[in-house]
C-alpha cells in the first residue's frame, strides 16, 4: 500500500497504538497542594519569626532596636554586642564550661547507651525484657522527683560545685536513648550476628565491627539528642554549682538577663551565642535524624 496506509500481514489483526496519557495533576490537586504548602509556610513562619527578630536585634545598637521595627534587618553588622558578651560579661568562660560538660555528657551517654541497647537487643539473659521495660518506666518519672535524691548523693560524695556533679547523673545512659538504639539494633538481621559468632568473633568485636557501623544513623541521632540535652540543661547545673567559674551558658544567660534588663542588645546577642551551636548542629545532621526515624521500627 502506498501513502500513509498501513501494511498488514495476512492473518494478523490491526492494532492501534495506545495514546499516551497526559501527565498532569488531577482536577483540584494543584489547588490542594498549594493550600497545603501555604499552610506549612505560615506555620514555619510562626516558629521562625521570633528567632529571626532576635538575630536582627543582636546586630543592632540599643538605640536602633528601639527606633526601628523588629522586622527591619540591621543596616550594618554591629559586632560590639558580641565582643562585650564574650570579653566583659564572661561568656567565653561560660561557653568553655558548656562545651566541656556537654562533650563529656554526650560521649558517655552515647557509649553506655550503645552497650545497654546491645545487651537488651541481642544478648540472652534471664529477665532481659522485664528489666528493659521496668527501666523504660523511669521515663514516666518527672525529673523534679529525682533532684533531691541526686543532690543528696552528690553532697555525700563531696562533688557539689564541681564539673562531675553536672554531668555524672546523665553520663551513664538515658532511657529514651537506650530505647531508640535498641529498636534499631533489633532491625539488624540475626543471621549476620550468628555468622560472626560462628566465625569466632567476640561480642565486643561484633558490636564494634558489625552493629555500630550498620547503626550510624541512629547513633548520630542519639548523639544529637544527648548534645541538645546537655547544652540546654539549666535546673541541675543551677542547683549543684554556686561558683561563677563553673557556670554554663544557660545559667550565665539567665544571670546576665536579670542584670541587664535595659540592655537588650547585649541580652539578645547572648541569646544568639547560646542558640547558634544548636542550630548549626541540627543543620549538619538533620538527614541522619530523618533516616534513623524512617528505619527504626517499634517491635
Amino acid at each position: 500500500m502506498t501513502g500513509s496506509a498501513l501494511s498488514v500481514e495476512p492473518g494478523r489483526a490491526v492494532t492501534q497504538a495506545p495514546a499516551r496519557r497526559r501527565r498532569g495533576f488531577p482536577p483540584g490537586l494543584a489547588l490542594r497542594l498549594t493550600l497545603f504548602y501555604l499552610l506549612l509556610t505560615a506555620m514555619a513562619l510562626v516558629f521562625m519569626v521570633p528567632y529571626i527578630f532576635t538575630v536582627f536585634a543582636a546586630f543592632k545598637p540599643i538605640d536602633q532596636i528601639f527606633s526601628e521595627p523588629a522586622w527591619v534587618p540591621p543596616s550594618s553588622f554591629y559586632v560590639s554586642n558580641f565582643t562585650h558578651d564574650f570579653f566583659s560579661a564572661g561568656f567565653f568562660r561560660y561557653l568553655g564550661n558548656t562545651i566541656l560538660v556537654t562533650a563529656v555528657l554526650t560521649l558517655g551517654q552515647v557509649f553506655f547507651s550503645v552497650l545497654a541497647a546491645y545487651a537488651f537487643a541481642r544478648l540472652d539473659f534471664p529477665g532481659r525484657d522485664k528489666i528493659f521495660w521496668i527501666y523504660l518506666l523511669t521515663l514516666m518519672v518527672p525529673n523534679a522527683v529525682t533532684i533531691i535524691p541526686l543532690y543528696s548523693m552528690m553532697r555525700e560524695a563531696h562533688l557539689l560545685n564541681t564539673y562531675y556533679a553536672i554531668f555524672l547523673p546523665y553520663v551513664f545512659g538515658a532511657p529514651y536513648t537506650i530505647f531508640l538504639i535498641r529498636q534499631f539494633f533489633r532491625n539488624i538481621p540475626q543471621e549476620v550476628i550468628d555468622a560472626a559468632r560462628v566465625d569466632g568473633c567476640s561480642e565486643w568485636r561484633i558490636l564494634a565491627r558489625i552493629v555500630v557501623p550498620l547503626s550510624k544513623p541512629v547513633i548520630v541521632t542519639a548523639t544529637l539528642i544527648a548534645f541538645v540535652f546537655g547544652w540546654n540543661n539549666f535546673l541541675w547545673p543551677l542547683i549543684v554549682t554556686n561558683s561563677q567559674n563553673l557556670y554554663v551558658l544557660t545559667i550565665g544567660l539567665a544571670n546576665f538577663q536579670s542584670n541587664m534588663n535595659s540592655q537588650w542588645n547585649y541580652s539578645l546577642a547572648a541569646s544568639v551565642i547560646t542558640l547558634f551551636p544548636l542550630a548549626l548542629v541540627f543543620v549538619i545532621f538533620q538527614r541522619h535524624i530523618i533516616r534513623s526515624i524512617s528505619l527504626t521500627q517499634i517491635r
